[in-house]
């Protein structure tokens, strides 16, 4: 064995030189936009939740509804709010209860039902008072009269008559509800006059020597 082949033996491997430890970069940014978003979505989970959980039967209209109408079955229907809103809102529980009585508004198809735009029946104002009249087609004009329309009950001659020179007499009144007799075929319409001037138009009516007139509209009604 040669000499240079004993000092080969002899000599130890070489050690690797040592590695510094590598160290851990922490992102706190990234940490915390992770809680947040964790945080955020538990949120949202549980107003989901919660909304889902909470809601309730309200009715609404089916079909467009004119101040006055009767409200009967067939105009209801129902949907789902979320709960606890601070509405006046008929329940469905309480569908039953409406039947019967008459829109104080106009409401659209779709229109929430609440305790504040139905009522038994129309308010008649202070210091008016409603007189009804039962009229022939005849004495109507042909458009239908609706709650709320303004129209004069004009005083005419006698049948046969000759038309009087001078205008005739008229009462100025608001339609306040209207309905079809099924045994006359006759309409009977409620209209709201003046105290004072109640008992004239109770007394013409009674003559049956009448014609209701229809007056222009405000516009947008």
């Amino acid at each position: 064995m040669t000499e240079a082949t004993k000092r080969s033996r002899k000599q130890k491997p070489a050690t690797p030189p040592a590695l510094a430890p590598t160290k851990t970069r922490r992102r706190p940014m990234i940490i915390a936009l992770g809680i947040a978003l964790t945080i955020v979505g538990m949120l949202a989970t549980w107003m989901v939740t919660t909304t889902m959980s909470n809601t309730e039967t309200v009715v609404t209209v089916s079909a467009d509804l004119e101040r006055g109408d009767t409200i009967t079955a067939e105009h209801l229907t129902t949907m789902e709010i979320t709960g606890g809103q601070n509405t006046s809102a008929v329940k469905s529980s309480e569908a039953s209860a409406v039947i019967g009585q008459v829109a104080t508004v106009d409401l659209p198809a779709g229109s929430l039902l609440t305790h504040s735009n139905i009522a038994p029946s129309l308010a008649v104002p202070q210091g008016s008072s409603l007189v009804g009249i039962e009229a022939t087609p005849a004495q109507l004009p042909t458009t239908p009269l609706k709650a709320g329309d303004s129209v004069r009950i004009v005083d005419t001659p006698i049948a046969q008559g000759e038309p009087p020179k001078a205008d005739p007499d008229s009462i100025s009144a608001t339609v306040h509800a209207t309905r079809v007799d099924q045994a006359t075929g006759r309409t009977i319409v409620d209209v709201i006059v003046p105290s004072a001037k109640a008992g004239k138009l109770a007394a013409h009516v009674a003559t049956q020597r009448i014609a209701i007139v229809l007056d222009s509209q405000p516009t947008g009604e």
